[in-house]
């Protein structure tokens, strides 16, 4: 079986059962260590749900992360993008430039797969 790298990452419980439901299949990083390390089939584990990495893309910023990736596979609870960009500023916008975002595509795994 291929290696696959183990990350433990901290997320807000609302978000982590939204990933449980599906709703949210998109994780936001700044590109920096130690989210620059993350590859495709890496395993992230948050509180409460391990989820695989299918995708990993990189962006300049917010708006054009949001509008290739999709408001509602990054922030379901957003009704637009003005709503999507407050919710995610407080965790990206200090650090979001000159390095860049990461967008992580995820799905959850069955709890028999979890670490």
């Amino acid at each position: 079986m291929k290696s696959r790298a183990l990350f433990y990452f901290d997320m807000e419980g609302k978000w982590i059962e939204a990933i449980k439901e599906g709703r949210k299949t998109v994780d936001v990083r700044v590109n920096i260590q130690p989210y620059a390390d993350v590859k495709k089939g890496d395993i992230i584990c948050y509180h409460g749900v391990d989820v695989i990495v299918k995708k990993v893309n990189a962006y300049y910023g917010l708006n054009d992360l949001l509008n290739a990736e999709g408001i509602k596979r990054v922030v379901p609870e957003a009704s637009d993008i003005n709503e999507a960009i407050r919710a995610l500023k407080f965790k990206v916008h200090e650090i979001e430039r000159p390095h860049g975002l990461l967008a992580f595509e995820i799905e959850a795994l069955p709890k028999e797969e979890e670490r």
